[in-house]
């Protein structure tokens, strides 16, 4: 995308995000991207693959592949603790203003 082109999407984006019930899913969606492309990024930088991650955590590859997944909604703050001591890293928390 070009300057322009950046600029007119948030702009438009920015009129969208007032309407509350949209800003609450938008945030909600990004939050659900954020955490599972977070683990994912680690996971691989890392060289550990998900069946790896699986056997530290005591779960399945599967269930790895659906917390990385971007529309999985089930994570649970223990779950994500055990994730992130099995990546020597922590789960931080932040309340941001928007």
């Amino acid at each position: 995308m070009n300057n322009k082109t950046e600029a007119s999407y948030e702009k438009w984006r920015n009129e969208q995000l007032k309407n509350p019930e949209l800003r609450k899913l938008y945030e909600e969606e990004a939050a659900k991207f954020n955490v599972s492309q977070k683990i994912k990024k680690l996971r691989e930088s890392l060289g550990l693959s998900q069946r790896q991650l699986a056997k530290l955590t005591k779960t399945s590859q599967a269930a790895i592949a659906r917390i990385e997944n971007t529309n999985y909604e089930g994570h649970s703050l223990s779950k994500l603790n055990e994730i992130a001591f099995a990546l020597n890293a922590r789960v931080v928390i932040d309340f941001v203003p928007i």
